[in-house]
């Protein structure tokens, strides 16, 4: 394993990037590419996030190192779209509004920007407008690429 530098420090602009590219993707499934570890994304501060294991150890990794390889679970608030066996084109994607405990797990209920709102399970939902990928890749990451160096 080759060691590279790490950046010590976070300006006010990294920590509010962070912040923001966290509220996003909170929970969401990744990978270190630099370490190939994977695990759920738990918090992040500035350019580095934290990512837990599923054996819960948790560990520290560069945000431009990310692999997001699974959308984050549907909030309220948040759009989603229906990924059931029924017909989705019956359920457009639209807000997450209200979630209710039932006897098989929890009911959502979704609001498209036109047309009625629908039900369905939770379970059936996911979350949409989530990009899927190398972070680095992206047209418009978090962090600039320059300032990994």
């Amino acid at each position: 394993m080759t060691i590279r530098a790490r950046l010590s420090g976070s300006t006010q602009e990294d920590l509010d990037k962070g912040r923001a590219f966290f509220e996003h993707y909170r929970h969401a499934w990744c990978r270190d590419a630099y370490s190939s570890r994977e695990g759920t994304l738990m918090d992040v501060q500035g350019r580095q996030a934290h990512l837990r294991l599923r054996s819960g150890l948790e560990f520290t990794c560069q945000v431009m190192d990310l692999v997001i390889l699974g959308p984050p679970p549907p909030i309220p608030h948040r759009r989603v779209g229906y990924t059931g066996v029924e017909d989705a084109t019956k359920r457009p994607a639209g807000l997450l509004v209200e979630l209710w405990a039932v006897d098989n797990g929890t009911l959502a209920t979704v609001r498209p920007p036109n047309g009625p709102a629908w039900f369905a399970m939770l379970s059936d939902l996911e979350r949409v407008d989530c990009l899927l990928g190398p972070v680095a890749d992206w047209t418009d990451p978090p962090f600039p690429i320059e300032a990994r160096r």
